[in-house]
């Protein structure tokens, strides 16, 4: 059949037609299979899910951003908001004013204002609109967060510096039952208060507070100063299984943040030498130019002198039981504390030898020894 002219044309249209569709549909494909191959070779460097949550893998590095420089994250009862009123009141130190709960949004809407507020009296000569870089150190007091361990990627870079503060399992157990019993009465917070029972077997946990919770090494463990082994990642979990202790074996890669490890007993410690050396430390620790007010000029704060028929006398005998738990726990969180977290270059310590004795002190019944 011939084909005439007009019916040529038209063919010659449709071949062309098709041979365009076919080169821009090869185009397409080709860019889409680019994409494809360019993700997964950036997936390759990219950390994975699991190692995204771990401590050092989330951690903004953007110097023009404003860093929090240091933060007293735990433990609960150990003196944090005493150590927070006496750096708040240095020159050299902005504190968020109360115990930070936030998140790391809220966390940087303040650093920007205390940036901003720092800057006023140091204006650039050359911009006078643009505040300069303040010699300020700035700080939050959140004592969960050592419990909680995975908001440090949210609040903290590598450059911040922690304030870790531990006590004795026995006395920490009891402070902080009386201090829930005051919350319950004064303030009408937490009004259902677990049986007593329950916490010490840690059937239940009372706003962080059970036997288990005073398992203070395995808190410790997560911020990443000693190499876990197998085993000790494996321990882990099956304690957070059975106790409820809120640990994550994903939380124990080593990191560069630094950390002050203190005792209750070295600020309010009555030997003026000692006291007077671990405010030096802890001056040093954070960088300040001058010195700290004397810690024993300094009111205690939230100690608890309220009295109720629910309040606990730790050392009477129908307490023994879970005094045991908690001797036989501080014996081996103070073996670890000791042998292993101490020894880290990355934790400081203002008096070893006394911070030994005090932890050395953990595996005995203190009521024992006040009784004898």
């Amino acid at each position: 059949m011939i084909l005439s002219t007009k019916q040529k044309r038209s063919t010659k249209r449709i071949i062309l037609a098709f041979i365009v569709l076919t080169i821009i549909s090869l185009l397409v494909n080709f860019y889409v299979l680019s994409i494809f191959i360019g993700g997964n070779e950036n997936s390759k460097a990219a950390p994975s899910v699991a190692a995204s949550t771990s401590i050092k893998t989330n951690r903004s590095n953007n110097k023009n951003e404003p860093s929090l420089d240091f933060a007293i994250i735990g433990f609960a009862k150990t003196g944090t908001t005493f150590l927070h009123d006496i750096l708040a009141n240095h020159s050299q130190v902005i504190m968020y004013d109360d115990e930070f709960w936030g998140d790391g949004n809220m966390l940087r809407r303040w650093l920007n204002k205390t940036t901003v507020m720092a800057g006023k009296s140091s204006l650039n000569e050359t911009n006078r609109e643009q505040p300069q870089p303040t010699t300020k150190r700035r700080g939050i007091k959140c004592p969960r967060i050592v419990k909680e361990t995975a908001r440090l990627d949210q609040l903290l870079n590598n450059t911040s510096r922690v304030i870790v503060g531990v006590r004795h399992p026995v006395h920490w157990f009891e402070s902080l039952y009386n201090y829930r019993i005051w919350q319950k009465h004064e303030k009408k917070r937490h009004n259902t208060k677990p049986p007593l029972r329950f916490l010490h077997n840690n059937r239940t946990d009372w706003l962080g507070l059970s036997t288990g919770a005073a398992r203070f090494d395995l808190y410790l463990k997560q911020l990443g100063k000693v190499p876990l082994s197998p085993d000790e990642l494996q321990h882990m979990t099956r304690v957070n299984k059975v106790y409820g202790v809120m640990t994550s074996t994903a939380h124990h890669e080593q990191h560069p943040m630094k950390v002050l490890l203190y005792s209750m007993e070295q600020i309010k410690d009555s030997n003026s030498q000692r006291r007077l050396h671990f405010q030096h430390t802890l001056q040093q620790f954070l960088k300040l130019d001058t010195p700290l007010h004397d810690l024993a000029t300094k009111e205690k704060v939230n100690v608890n002198n309220f009295q109720h028929s629910e309040n606990i006398d730790i050392c009477e005998e129908q307490y023994r039981e879970i005094r045991n738990t908690l001797v036989w726990q501080g014996k081996h969180a103070s073996e670890w504390i000791r042998n292993k977290f101490m020894k880290s270059e990355d934790v400081v310590v203002s008096d070893v030898g006394f911070m030994n004795e005090v932890l050395g002190r953990w595996g005995v019944d203190p009521c024992d020894e006040k009784s004898s």
